[in-house]
């Protein structure tokens, strides 16, 4: 059959009719979303754009201080709840609130795996993550060298501009990756490339496919280069973790040899499936190393990027740490001799890192809920959401808290070590990794993330290491760097740059 051959203008003409005419059913959807906010029965409040997203937040919290409001933003959907309903939703189960829901249709699960964690992995990262703490950060402490001499190679006795943001990912891979997968894995150019492209990607593509309504996502995805690179990267981490597994199951008939740290996640999960009475398949623990990689990476090297900067804008704060290390640690000893009894030592560190996530949180509302509950999710305000919206908790008015916290916008490093001087109950609650009404940057309840030990003694090792071989300073004449917006997401300003110089 002949080929039915279109002039070029017309075939620029129907691209165009095809393309505008897609652009508006989107839009007439996304308008049938928000009518759908209307029927909620709550002030809607709309968000035209991500960087009004903090004043029409604000401007909620106003208004509606103890009362929920719903929230239209750009590419999402949501009831926001006021602080008081944290203790409604903090307790209930899957089926009735879900957060593996939330994380499927956030970080695109059906490309990403997110969402579609097993119960294996919830007990493995809830259980034996925080139960080992110590293994952990023995593999921290053993790789940190490595990771900032391979990442940052900077000439003696000379200030060198640094971007933190393009850095910190990869640290976050070989430090995580090694407690992770283990030697030599972890180290593998192409594993780390992998695993920070694979997070990269997945926050990259939903920035994109967020616009689109979920119905018509598989046929915009196929072709994204984001979701390609995806898939590319998921398949090499998945011939990784197939012949560590096999490299595994050969070693049981060698010779027993001194076990060095790291490499310990991947036994854990292997051991939960192994309770169940199952074996666990190469593509169970790939779906399970990513989701764990994605946790770490992302969080991790938007956290540590914060402390770079916060570090180099304070430098009596960065004295004052010094001389903490030295007090526990000893004269000049570095972050490689952190154990788990020198660690919950260093006050001071620990209200530094906290201080700096309460100003530069990962989001701007927090325990994120899908409601599963066939008869919808009741609040103490007496209203009822229906099954299958989005609940969050507002995050902002807690961090801003001027009751809480005096001076809440002024970044006072050492605010936290005072509050544990009071002691008592204060000791714990302030601590970094300490959850509650008064902290749910780490979410709170049955679900707050489990991996926050894992993470708050990552950054401590980290930052221990760059004061200790490092001074630090703004670039001259630039502010402290703010951060940017996607959606309701905080994220560090990716070109913001800082200058390092190696201490003699």
């Amino acid at each position: 059959m002949d080929q039915v051959y279109l002039p070029q203008s017309l075939r620029t003409a129907v691209a165009v009719s095809f393309g505008v005419g897609l652009l508006y059913w989107v839009y007439r959807l996304f308008l049938l979303k928000t009518k759908s906010l209307k029927a909620l029965d709550l002030p809607v409040l709309q968000s035209v754009g991500d960087q009004d997203i903090v004043k029409t937040l604000e401007e909620g919290h106003a208004k509606y201080p103890d009362a929920p409001f719903a929230l239209g933003v750009p590419g999402q959907q949501l009831v926001v709840l006021p602080v008081s309903e944290i203790d409604t939703v903090k307790a209930l189960p899957e089926n009735q609130l879900s957060i593996k829901k939330h994380h499927y249709n956030q970080f695109l699960g059906e490309y990403s795996y997110m969402g579609t964690k097993a119960d294996e992995f919830d007990d493995a990262m809830r259980y034996l993550l925080v139960r080992n703490t110590p293994a952990v950060l023995a593999s921290f402490t053993a790789e940190i060298d490595y990771a900032m001499s391979t990442v940052l190679q900077l000439p003696s006795n000379t200030w060198t501009r640094v971007k933190p943001r393009s850095i910190m990912p990869k640290v976050a891979t070989i430090l995580s990756g090694r407690a992770f997968v283990g030697l030599p894995l972890s180290r593998e150019p192409d594993w780390i490339e992998s695993n920070v492209n694979y997070t990269q990607d997945v926050s990259r593509a939903w920035m994109v496919l967020r616009f689109y309504p979920h119905w018509i996502r598989p046929l915009v995805a196929p072709f994204l280069r984001e979701v390609k690179t995806l898939e590319q990267n998921k398949a090499l981490i998945g011939r990784k973790i197939a012949k560590l597994l096999a490299d595994q199951e050969a070693q049981k008939l060698a010779p027993t040899k001194e076990k060095i740290p790291g490499g310990d996640m991947i036994d854990w999960f292997k051991s939960r499936y192994q309770t169940q009475g199952k074996t666990a398949t190469a593509q169970q623990l790939t779906r399970d190393q990513l989701l764990a990689t994605f946790a770490s990476i992302y969080n991790l090297s938007n956290a540590l990027t914060y402390v770079i900067f916060d570090l180099a804008a304070c430098p009596a704060v960065v004295d004052e740490l010094r001389e903490e290390l030295d007090q526990v640690l000893g004269p000049n000893v570095g972050a490689e001799s952190i154990d788990k009894t020198t660690l919950p030592r260093l006050i001071k560190l620990d209200s530094f890192v906290r201080e700096s996530q309460r100003l530069s949180p990962t989001s701007l509302v927090n325990i994120p809920r899908v409601v599963t509950d066939p008869n919808g999710l009741r609040l103490k305000t007496g209203h009822v959401v229906p099954p299958g919206y989005l609940v969050m908790v507002r995050a902002q008015p807690i961090n801003q808290n001027a009751t809480l916290y005096p001076n809440p916008e002024r970044f006072d490093a050492f605010r936290f070590a005072r509050l544990r001087q009071q002691g008592g109950t204060h000791e714990n609650r302030w601590q970094h990794t300490s959850t509650g009404a008064d902290n749910i940057n780490f979410g709170h309840g049955i679900w707050a993330c489990p991996g926050r030990f894992f993470a708050s003694a990552e950054i401590k090792v980290v930052v221990a290491y760059v004061i200790r071989h490092y001074d630090l300073r703004l670039v001259e004449g630039r502010p402290h760097p703010k951060p940017k917006y996607g959606g309701l997401a905080i994220f560090p300003d990716a070109e913001a740059e800082v200058e390092f110089r190696p201490r003699s």
